[in-house]
């Protein structure tokens, strides 16, 4: 079990890393929120599954009881392995390995539509841009990853990932029973709420889908969620400090809806953004790493976080959401202030935003006629 453990968090680490980086490269910047958008929704369909399974598996009697959940997980890991097979490779991972017409190919299957000049553009912009880059250079990606070049890049992404535990949505996602129980739920009750709790994230990843990703801009949406996130803690801190002895069943049922809608507003302005935003803000020799990195600090935030919230909560109750309070309205500032606008631009115009020197519009049409006229 414990093997089994370990290598499946090994797993999901790889993919939570690799995945928002595939899309983010592959996706066309109009496009690019909007798919890394449908992964989320699909996470959320399989956090919804999960726990209407939970909620099935309480009924059970014996090792059924846990069997039966672990080994739902073995047909969508097989059918990833399967489908997997069939992608195909990042273009700008073939530029970097010199296989241009590899990458030409590729670019010509995502944007066929678009038209030949445009793919030609598209791929003399990525090869300037990732030779500029490469001029540039001045150690291995690790080293030159934590330089003060960097420095702005990286602390924004690790911060923005760690805010996905740190805002308090991994907490609630994990120790609903707590926040539950604090409301004065208890027994079955509180996996059937749980249960409910799953369709929120869903529905706020459609709205996200229809009315924010690549509509919004990307600033805009993170520093105005911090602030709905707040006021939606607020509502539940209130709520849990009136209504938490379950005596009053109006007070807790208040309390739970405004659970759900935190997570309703936490799928529509976070769930995919975060992980669209640092996928796009590094050059494409550190973007790998970077990911990385940022992933690895979220989840050391998210095992003392988990180890100290029951602690928390039973030392100090509903004052514990004034952690989270403050945290989302720091947040906010952060996003208002540092946070460079990325809506809509290139992966190679994104690094413009951080004062790198970038391919200009000018030389690219010159190489471009030069290399139609040929």
């Amino acid at each position: 079990m414990i093997a089994g453990r370990i290598i499946a968090g090994l797993a999901t680490g790889s993919l939570v890393t690799i995945v928002p980086l595939y899309i983010a490269e592959l996706a066309p910047p109009e496009n690019r929120a909007y798919l890394v958008a449908l992964k989320g929704l699909l996470t959320g369909i399989g956090y919804l599954i999960a726990n209407w399974i939970g909620y099935a598996g309480s009924y059970a009697k014996g090792d059924v009881q846990w069997r039966v959940p672990l080994a739902m997980q073995i047909p969508p890991a097989a059918l990833l392995l399967i489908l997997v097979i069939f992608l195909p490779d990042s273009p700008r991972w073939l530029v970097t390995k010199e296989r241009y017409e590899d990458a030409e190919r590729v670019i010509a299957m995502l944007h066929a539509k678009k038209g030949e000049d445009f793919i030609q553009r598209e791929m003399l912009e990525i090869r300037e841009q990732l030779a500029l880059e490469q001029a540039q250079r001045t150690s291995a990606s690790w080293v030159e990853l934590f330089t003060l070049r960097y420095a702005k890049r990286l602390l924004l992404a690790c911060f923005i990932l760690n805010m996905t535990k740190l805002s308090g949505g991994g907490v609630i996602q994990n120790y609903q029973s707590l926040f539950y129980a604090g409301l004065g739920f208890e027994g079955r009750t509180v996996l059937l709420i749980s249960g409910c709790y799953g369709f929120m994230g869903v529905i706020g990843q459609v709205i996200n889908m229809a009315f924010v990703s690549d509509k919004w801009p990307r600033k805009r949406t993170m520093w105005l969620g911090s602030l709905v996130l707040t006021t939606f803690l607020v509502l539940l801190t209130i709520m849990s400090r009136f209504y938490g002895d379950g005596s009053h069943l109006a007070g807790a049922a208040a309390g739970v809806a405004f659970i759900f809608l935190y997570s309703a507003c936490y799928a529509i302005f976070f769930n995919s953004t975060v992980w669209v935003v640092v996928s796009e803000i590094f050059p494409q020799h550190l973007r790998g790493n970077s990911n990385a990195f940022a992933v690895f600090s979220m989840s050391v935030t998210n095992i003392w976080l988990s180890q100290i919230t029951p602690y928390a909560f039973e030392a100090i109750a509903w004052k514990f959401y004034f952690v989270f309070i403050a945290l989302n309205l720091t947040a906010a500032v952060v996003y208002w202030v540092w946070l460079p606008e990325t809506n809509q631009l290139t992966l190679e115009e994104i690094a413009g935003a951080f004062g790198d020197e970038v391919v200009k519009s000018d030389k690219l049409d010159h190489d471009h006629k030069e290399d139609t006229s040929k």
